[in-house]
């Protein structure tokens, strides 16, 4: 009977050290600089000191309320204020205060319940919770696995041409992560449904930092494909520019360089470590089980 195939090694502690470096520049956060925002009584966002500033001269005063640091907006129910929300960022767009607009949008949730949608551009600027679901690509060689990566599209508005997994993607509105996972692996891989049907979410992540627009802070959901031999990955939507299939060795230096964008990296992460590739002792370990959310 033939063994199931295993990676060819564990992680040095050299290379441990290099990516909890990286992990500790990339996901570098200091609390004071953020501002609980509370909604309709319940704490659901941060705000910088930008964002902060522009909601105090912005919401109407009578629906709004410091809170500690931060501040309290409240409306009639919560359709009115996602409503609100998704005006007060659109002209906050329109005058050229952050860009990136998708016409797309993600749910703002309680306790895994959605409370409103939001377009998804407006998601760091507010510092709320988004949801994503992310792929790993595993291949067997020679008894060992082999990771599938994605090239990012040089046209990407975020991270073009950084390295990311197999699939990756948001959450839209309205989508439970198995149904976004299997979108996202026809979109941006061609896998078919018989392949994704029976996968699983394996784990889920905080990947929180600072970002240009304000807090990325994000949930995601990873989950594991193992591609048939000879099987070629292809994108259908124009996003991704190219796959390799890579052993274990340029995986690793291509996190160590920064060459993954840094959920891709989150994920791959947590790949190594549900295979025991890392020491259960490192730093770069305990942040990963410190980040793990909830199912």
């Amino acid at each position: 009977m033939m063994s199931s195939p295993t990676f060819p090694r564990k992680l040095t502690q050299s290379e441990q050290d290099a990516l909890w470096q990286r992990v500790s520049q990339q996901f570098a956060l200091n609390p004071s600089d953020w501002h609980p925002l509370v909604l309709n009584g319940l704490p659901l966002g941060y705000l910088n000191e930008k964002w902060l500033d522009l909601l105090l001269k912005d919401w109407p005063e009578h629906q709004r309320q410091p809170y500690q640091s931060g501040l309290a907006l409240n409306a009639d129910d919560w359709l009115s204020l996602g409503d609100q929300l998704q005006h007060t960022a659109r002209v906050w767009c329109d005058l050229g205060l952050f860009d990136g607009w998708r016409n797309e949008q993600f749910d703002v949730c309680h306790q895994q319940q959605p409370l409103f949608a939001l377009e998804r551009a407006a998601f760091r600027v507010f510092g709320l919770q988004s949801h994503a679901i992310h792929i790993n690509g595993l291949a067997e060689h020679h008894g060992h696995w082999q990771l599938w990566i994605a090239r990012r599209s040089p046209q990407k508005a975020v991270d073009p041409n950084k390295l990311d997994n197999l699939v990756g993607g948001g959450i839209s509105c309205g989508e439970s992560a198995e149904e976004a996972m299997r979108r996202e692996g026809w979109e941006e891989a061609g896998l078919p449904a018989s392949l994704l049907q029976p996968l699983v979410c394996q784990n889920k992540h905080l990947s929180l930092r600072a970002v240009s627009r304000g807090l990325h802070r994000e949930c995601l959901h990873i989950f594991d494909a193992v591609l048939p031999n000879g099987y070629q990955p292809e994108n259908q939507d124009g996003e991704v520019a190219e796959f390799n299939l890579m052993p274990l060795d340029e995986v690793i230096n291509a996190l160590q360089q920064g060459l993954f964008m840094n959920d891709a990296l989150v994920s791959s992460l947590d790949l190594f470590n549900r295979h025991h590739l890392l020491d259960h002792t490192h730093p770069l370990t305990q942040w990963l089980e410190q980040k793990k959310l909830p199912f």
